[in-house]
């Protein structure tokens, strides 16, 4: 499906990818996650077996503490300024409040290019408590063993670790520190993924092995 003009696929809560069906001429789809995505709060009443839907207008209105709530339009904001993304070239497929253990936040998730954002925003503050970007990197995929570019790709073929780390310090802060480093397949190429801290921050890197490239980057802060 698409949502705001960008590929949407639903998840459950625990990330994985929940198709649409059709059946007997109806259409079936998880309700959480295209209404969370369209930025309504979703909640369930199990003694009446029924989804409760609410805007995120009416939920500020109806709940007293919420009107300490920066707006969405703010929360995008934030994100597309971290992200260094402008305004006009990024399309949101997803911005809506959400609660994990007991904060309150900003569920972000946008494209730009060929570039995918998630962010996750403090709904009283607007400062950036995590956020992940992911490259589309299809062209450089090795399928069957061989590159993009005709030839076989092997474990000679590959950056060193060394190169690995190199890349991804020198995207992190200043006095970040590698603390996992391992090669992997996925998806059918070779990639390296590594972990670094920095204080409180932990930060996630994925780095394709034959081309250097950053395909995934993901920050998270801890209390």
């Amino acid at each position: 499906m698409t949502l705001n003009g960008a590929r949407f696929q639903p998840k459950d809560a625990n990330g994985n990818e929940v198709p649409l069906f059709s059946y007997n001429g109806t259409t079936y789809a998880p309700i959480r996650a295209i209404c969370e995505a369209a930025g309504l709060k979703v909640d369930y009443d199990s003694a009446t077996f029924t989804a409760v839907l609410t805007t995120q207008d009416q939920y500020i209105a109806s709940t007293p503490s919420a009107s300490n709530y920066i707006t969405v339009d703010k929360a995008k904001s934030a994100a597309l300024s971290h992200a260094g993304v402008n305004a006009n070239d990024a399309i949101f497929v997803k911005a809506g409040l959400d609660w994990d253990d007991g904060r309150v936040r900003y569920e972000v998730e946008f494209y730009a290019g060929n570039t995918e954002y998630d962010y996750d925003i403090d709904a009283t503050t607007g400062a950036v408590l995590a956020y992940d970007r992911e490259w589309d990197d299809f062209s450089l995929k090795v399928n069957g063993g061989n590159s993009s570019s005709g030839g076989t790709t092997t474990q000679n073929n590959l950056i060193t670790e060394a190169k690995a780390k190199e890349i991804a310090l020198a995207k992190a802060p200043a006095g970040s520190t590698v603390v996992k480093c391992k090669l992997d397949r996925d998806d059918g190429r070779y990639v390296y993924e590594i972990e670094m801290r920095n204080g409180y921050t932990e930060y996630e890197c994925d780095i394709n092995a034959v081309t250097g490239v950053i395909i995934d980057w993901d920050a998270d802060w801890g209390d």
